[in-house]
């Protein structure tokens, strides 16, 4: 039966489009595509080729650092495909302060190409030696990177990254080697443009913020945890990466932020974790000073039952509703990520994301092509949902600020209470949920996932006792 269904559907469309070519016939008239409407050649100016991508439907022109007469500039040379025609020619006077329309025609063949000109330009749009994050100063030509104590950077062979405006290029390249311990020259060049930038590495005895984890340095970390250190050196000025046995009261005297992400198998319990952890438990009794002064703290995956080493809540209350390894490798996201719902939306935490036109009320941290480890630390009871939920977790937990993120029937990310019993400066956010991965061992376009980077500056800023 589903045979002939096929077999009738297919010779509908043949009779179809034997009807359409009859009709074309009877009409006497016909498509003319038989060229093409490529750009070959374009020239301003008789000196100034451009650069064509037939693939983009781009043409750039570039012209030298200092050219300022881009409001007039004169198309001397034009080559298009065999019989078509464009609605700019060769002698035209064009006004390229700003992108302009190239519109290519043959027969019933149209293509559009953009148009613009671009002066050469040598700057250095970011830097970052060994994970650090470079303050840079565009007056001055200087970049200062802060470095502070516990990273166990070698600055006489230390590697950095750059990344510097279209068609330039970076002298030394990104990515090798250098001697920082004494200023350090990067050179920039596009064509007439060049500037000479010069790195100096300040060495911060107290760090403001500190990544805390298992690993000697963060090198040493897993893809997922040094993909979460690496951030926060990066992007906090005055951050810091430190081992547990690098913990000490005064690493930690100026420090105003701690954050510790784990990615291990999945502790099913507090007694797992407790005895997984020798490091953390071994610096408890520092960190916990520390939360009493009033420092602000965030833990991350398998690392939230430390909330219950510090007593932000009882043992008992630890997430029972946990999953997940060390490894790699979960569901890879098609053209539909997975979201989390924001509950509480006024919160300081969910603000300034990049939101999907399509569905505004989630919030993303993943893009198509992204593969998530697919471990979660958080809480599920069978059949409680809703506010019945909050006011379970609640009573397990302790704590009340728990509209944070979760779906009907779970809470994966909460807030816990400062040692003086209130939410905010100095309290302890947690964020259990497996959909806020860091690293993805496979590419894609980041479109949502700086989004995790928001939400991470967004509590720094909101716990930090200031």
């Amino acid at each position: 039966m589903k045979k002939n269904i096929i077999k009738f559907i297919a010779g509908v469309a043949l009779c179809c489009i034997a009807s359409l070519f009859v009709a074309c016939s009877d009409d006497n008239t016909s498509m003319n595509v038989g060229g093409k409407c490529l750009v070959e050649e374009l020239v301003l100016n008789e000196k100034y080729v451009a650069t064509i991508n037939n693939a983009t439907r781009t043409i750039k022109v570039k012209v030298p650092v200092d050219f300022n007469k881009k409001s007039d500039m004169v198309v001397t040379s034009l080559k298009l495909s065999d019989g078509a025609k464009a609605n700019i020619k060769v002698g035209d006077h064009i006004n390229l302060q700003g992108d302009q329309r190239l519109h290519v025609v043959n027969g019933d063949l149209t293509l559009d190409y953009q148009l613009a000109v671009r002066n050469d330009e040598a700057e250095l749009k970011l830097f970052i030696l060994e994970g650090v994050k470079g303050a840079i100063d565009q007056t001055t030509k200087t970049v200062t990177v802060s470095i502070t104590g516990g990273g166990d950077i070698d600055l006489s062979n230390a590697t950095f990254e750059a990344k510097v405006s279209d068609d330039a290029e970076c002298i030394p390249a990104s990515g090798t080697k250098g001697n920082f311990t004494e200023p350090f020259k990067l050179t920039v060049k596009d064509n007439t443009a060049e500037t000479v930038y010069t790195v100096v590495v300040t060495l911060i005895k107290y760090p403001v913020a500190v990544f805390i984890g298992n690993a000697e340095t963060v090198e040493q970390l897993g893809d997922e945890e040094k993909a979460a250190a690496k951030w926060l050196t990066s992007n906090i000025a005055g951050s810091a990466y430190i081992s547990w046995k690098d913990v000490t009261e005064e690493i930690l005297s100026k420090c105003q932020f701690v954050f510790i992400h784990r990615q291990t198998p999945a502790y099913q319990k507090y007694s797992d974790f407790t005895s997984s952890e020798a490091g953390a438990m071994a610096a408890l009794p520092i960190l916990k000073d520390y939360w009493k002064r009033g420092g602000g703290i965030v833990l991350q995956r398998m690392a939230v039952n430390y909330a219950a080493a510090l007593g932000a809540m009882p043992e008992t209350g630890c997430p029972n509703n946990c999953w997940g390894g060390g490894g790699e490798g979960g569901p890879k996201m098609d053209d539909n990520p997975w979201t989390l719902p924001v509950i509480d939306k006024t919160h300081p935490l969910w603000q300034n994301f990049v939101a999907n036109p399509t569905n505004p009320e989630a919030f993303y941290t993943l893009d198509k092509d992204f593969t998530i480890c697919n471990s979660a630390s958080q809480y599920h009871w069978d059949g409680v949902s809703g506010d019945a939920l909050y006011a379970k977790f609640d009573e397990v937990t302790g704590g009340k600020a728990r509209r944070l993120v979760g779906n009907e029937n779970e809470v994966s990310s909460w807030e816990l209470k400062n040692f003086n019993g209130e939410f905010g400066k100095g309290g302890i956010i947690c964020f259990g949920s497996g959909l806020l991965d860091w690293y993805s061992p496979t590419p894609y376009v980041s479109v949502y996932h700086e989004n995790l980077g928001t939400l991470l500056m967004n509590a720094y800023n909101y716990l930090k006792n200031e």
